[in-house]
């Protein structure tokens, strides 16, 4: 109602932000309007990816009090980025299917195996030692080939960071696996890789640090499946969709109303029969911004995976009360079922694209480079990763030196630059020394690792397959190592609810300003343009008689901003004055006049106690007037 319109030039402003992928690759930076809208800058994320099956994937932004949120594509950029600084977005996957396999395309298969990559090294891809190797050595498998001595001497596994808690053991067993995988083109050892991944119980799981009504601490995520809750290394719970009957917050408060089926006895006989019950549980969160995203999720996942049609997406709204409007969700885009109904009627032939190589001095074998069906078709290039990412002195062995790839004596190292994928940890995070003869780790190593996103679980005790007297799993828990769980302070810092280094990982370069920053720039720059015209004195002469004071700022460029108090009372006000001339208006309407309706007589008839009122007013009114005739 008050709102103040934007001017043409506003409309007109453009802004910058950064966009960061999967691979590490170099960001690029996209210009948006005022009023560009989320869907158009993820499109053009999108064509330039070449990404036709784009609904299972978002933009994801971490905001100034460090929650995290997926861009909406029905709201403009500027409304959800105002206040970012740096206004940087990551491209994710937002929707995990529940079979990879059905994925159309090569590169949408591919995008998401980062993405597991990426979930496997920071923890929330939880699972045993056992098969955290598995996936290793696919991983391995895709990036170097097949197994070669020559190329890849002992301890070569080591230069690959791809676990949280990776030591000498799981190096060696990943390399005996190795050697097992030969001839696997890496779009096969992918496809392996996903469909190993996809059976584990944390697939797709993207951690929510809550508590439950005791007060424990455990971890919730909402995955194709439904809503499961892990506490340590065990899932406790799991609510699927189709036993959730709603989902709503209510402040920090997360509930989630499940339908539970209980046996009564019928009145007049001795058979049983199951009564449908509604069961709320709830689970707190740390702060409100965090129940919020965490109930966007939530519903928009349900959705997702549940909708036959989105044409059908109900508008769905909680979290107000009686000060507060509460939060609104309106599903957009498509549902599963309608994605992959999309994905069978793609024509185009796939589209070469490049791998990224995490270590470039690992080159591929030869038959890597070639695919043994028209399905596996893709061009295996590797991509450097630009200087301004981690460093490694490495020592090149002397079968690499003896093929000419390179002239240096083991004495003399060189810089190379490497992905995420394969982000180092310090040997001695798992208590015994990890380095080889082949790698050693550059003093000057930082490697940006995600607090946020890490699957901090509490320690557990270590369960061996060969142990004896090993308990079965249950729950659909797994018997995990607790050296593979835990991580040292020196290796990654401490859980950090809502601040995901990995989605605000800053650089070296110069961030970019916000979009207050940048409209705060403009405004100098128009008021330094000002200054020097009005120091300038008629007949070009600067100065002129008297010095003329600055001119007095802006204030749009110099006023500090207005405070949220300000607004409340501004709104407060407006709404008091609003009530009273309402109630003027009713009295008037009621009292002096004649209109003769069923709803004004019984109002008269109610307010009779204000007939004094009425006639005070009459006498006010009548001695004002005999006062001046």
């Amino acid at each position: 109602m008050f709102r103040k319109r934007s001017t043409k030039g506003e409309v007109q402003t453009e802004y910058s932000c950064s966009i960061r992928f999967l691979d590490d690759s170099e960001p690029i930076q996209l210009n948006f309007k005022k009023d560009t809208l989320g869907q158009w800058l993820f499109d053009r994320v999108c064509e330039k990816l070449s990404l036709v099956e784009k609904d299972y994937f978002g933009l994801r932004y971490v905001d100034a009090e460090k929650q995290r949120h997926w861009l909406d594509p029905l709201k403009t950029v500027y409304k959800q980025l105002k206040g970012v600084n740096p206004m940087v977005l990551c491209f994710r996957v937002k929707f995990y299917p529940e079979d990879p396999m059905k994925l159309h395309e090569e590169i949408t298969r591919y995008y998401l195996y980062l993405q597991l990559r990426r979930d496997l090294h920071h923890g929330r891809l939880l699972c045993s030692p056992q098969d955290a190797v598995h996936l290793a050595s696919y991983i391995v498998q895709s990036e170097v080939g097949d197994y070669d001595p020559q190329d890849h001497p002992p301890g070569y596994i080591t230069a690959f960071k791809m676990l949280p808690k990776q030591n000498s053991k799981m190096e060696d067993q990943i390399q005996e696996l190795h050697k097992t995988l030969k001839g696997q083109v890496p779009a096969e050892a992918e496809s392996n890789f996903l469909k190993k991944a996809s059976v584990l119980d944390t697939f797709g799981v993207d951690p929510h640090q809550v508590k439950d009504q005791r007060g424990d601490q455990l971890y919730l995520g909402v995955t194709h499946q439904g809503i499961m809750t892990f506490r340590g290394s065990r899932r406790t719970q799991l609510h699927k969709w189709n036993q959730i009957r709603r989902i709503a917050y209510e402040a920090k408060m997360f509930i989630v109303h499940v339908n539970v089926a209980e046996e009564e006895d019928a009145a007049n006989a001795k058979k049983k029969r199951k009564r449908i019950k509604q069961q709320p549980h709830g689970y707190k969160c740390l702060t409100v911004g965090a129940c919020k995203y965490l109930w966007r999720c939530a519903v928009e996942q349900q959705l997702f995976f549940t909708l036959a049609s989105s044409c059908n997406a109900p508008k769905l709204k909680s979290g107000g009360t009686l000060f507060s409007r509460g939060s609104k969700f309106r599903f957009s885009g498509r549902c599963q079922i309608e994605a992959l109904s999309a994905s069978e009627n793609i024509k185009r032939s796939e589209p070469k694209f490049p791998r990224t190589n995490s270590l470039p001095n690992f080159s591929r074998n030869k038959h890597t480079s070639e695919s043994k069906s028209s399905t596996l078709n893709t061009s295996i290039m590797s991509e450097p990763v630009p200087e301004d990412r981690r460093r490694y002195n490495v020592y090149l062995a002397p079968s690499r030196r003896a093929q000419g790839m390179a002239e240096e004596t083991p004495n003399q190292s060189f810089e190379i630059t490497r992905t995420e994928a394969a982000v180092d940890v310090p040997g001695n995070a798992f208590g015994a020394q990890t380095s080889s003869p082949i790698v050693q780790e550059s003093p000057v190593l930082q490697a940006p690792l995600a607090a946020e996103e890490k699957f901090d679980m509490q320690k557990v005790q270590a369960v061996s397959a060969s142990a004896p007297g090993q308990k079965t799993p249950v729950n659909g828990s797994v018997p995990v190592d607790s050296s593979f769980l835990e991580t040292s302070i020196d290796s990654m810092p401490s859980y950090q609810p809502n601040m995901t280094m990995d989605d605000e990982e800053e650089d070296e370069r110069t961030p970019k300003p916000s979009l207050d920053e940048q409209i705060k720039q403009l405004e100098e720059q128009y008021e330094k343009i000002t200054s020097d015209q009005n120091h300038i004195a008629p007949g070009g002469k600067v100065g002129g008689a008297a010095p003329k004071a600055n001119p007095a700022p802006t204030s749009s460029s110099k006023s500090p901003p207005k405070s949220m108090c300000a607004t409340c009372c501004k709104v407060l006000t407006y709404s008091i004055l609003f009530a009273v001339l309402l109630m003027v208006v009713t009295f008037v309407v009621l009292f002096y006049t004649k209109f003769d309706h069923p709803l004004l007589d019984e109002g008269r008839k109610q307010l009779q106690f204000l007939e004094p009122v009425k006639h005070y007013i009459d006498d006010s009114v009548e001695a004002i007037a005999n006062k001046f005739k």
